[in-house]
């Protein structure tokens, strides 16, 4: 198992969706993302946010990654194929690098 140790301030993003709810409720955590972790079928999105440590798997094939522009600032989003959760950080090189198997899908 491959390992990025990085500092880098995110926002993870979960959808809950429940069949008896008119609308989504979506919520929005500030996140420190400080490792990732890579195997052969996906990698886990180390975090931490304000009251607990979260932990996201991804899996190879079932991942979408977006470059956005916002207000200037390149984005990096990951997300899940399902759209039920994703994380929004900094554009960084070190990270698309590191992920660069699973965006070649």
């Amino acid at each position: 198992m491959e390992e990025l140790n990085i500092k880098l301030n995110a926002v993870a993003v979960d959808v809950l969706s429940e069949e008896w709810r008119e609308e989504d409720v979506i919520q929005k955590t500030p996140v420190l993302l400080e490792k990732i972790t890579k195997r052969k079928g996906g990698f886990t999105l180390y975090m931490k946010a304000p009251y607990e440590n979260i932990e996201w798997y991804f899996s190879k094939g079932l991942t979408l990654f977006h470059v956005k522009n916002n207000q200037g600032r390149k984005i990096l989003r990951i997300e899940h194929e399902d759209g039920q959760y994703w994380v929004d950080m900094p554009y960084n090189q070190q990270v698309v690098d590191f992920l660069k198997e699973f965006m070649e899908e």
